[in-house]
């Protein structure tokens, strides 16, 4: 029953750093300004859609701000449609957010817990499991990633019917500022960068998992 309970608890401190070192990365990139900078940059984004640069990345850190509920957004800018999509955005970043503090919270919980049960062999059952958990979501990523690149556009319409419950999202770009400011090759851009960023954190913590392992069963 112990051995189970131990099992269980490492399996669940995994998933819990997995899933918060996910959603990590998924806030940080949609979160940073220099990205959207770099991007309107390379495309030329500003002209394109009629107003100028400056401009431009006010109204995006107004956004940033309105889902980090710092701001209200720009009525002169965005359009009912926008801002009422927004408000369902920022429903889903609010979640997603209370989500990764409740997996943080479970992964130190179960460290805790397998310290006290496991004593000075906590790293040796905790490194025996931790890739075996990790190649599952590598696969899943893997997975999704080749679903991603095949069609995107495929994806991204299943992704928002998945998550809202209205067609607000579909947004016209003769209307929509906020569909000019974010098309869809921003999200394929956005996209590509955080499974980038999380395939590199699954590598390093493969890697340095591997090292611990190697080191206690050389001790």
């Amino acid at each position: 029953m112990r051995k189970h309970i131990i099992q269980f608890l490492i399996v669940l401190e995994n998933f819990s750093l997995f899933i918060s070192g996910i959603l990590a990365i998924i806030f940080y990139n949609c979160f940073n300004l220099y990205f959207y900078k770099n991007f309107y940059q390379k495309e030329n984004l500003a002209p394109k859609i009629g107003t100028t640069y400056e401009e431009l990345i006010t109204n995006t850190t107004n956004l940033l701000d309105y889902l980090n509920h710092k701001a209200m957004l720009n009525l002169d800018w965005y359009t009912d449609k926008d801002i009422l999509h927004m408000q369902d955005v920022r429903t889903l970043y609010s979640l997603s957010y209370k989500t990764m503090i409740f997996f943080i919270v479970v992964f130190t919980i179960s460290t805790i817990l397998l310290i006290i049960l496991c004593k000075k062999r906590t790293v040796f059952y905790i490194t025996n499991t931790f890739n075996k958990v990790l190649l599952a979501f590598i696969i899943v990523i893997g997975i999704l990633s080749c679903i991603i690149s095949y069609n995107f556009t495929s994806f991204w319409i299943k992704f928002h019917q998945l998550l809202f419950s209205n067609d607000l999202w579909l947004l016209s770009p003769d209307e929509s500022n906020l569909i000019q400011m974010v098309p869809e090759e921003f999200f394929i851009s956005l996209i590509t960068t955080i499974i980038l960023h999380i395939f590199i954190l699954f590598i390093s913590l493969f890697i340095l998992n591997t090292i611990v392992k190697k080191r206690i069963k050389n001790n």
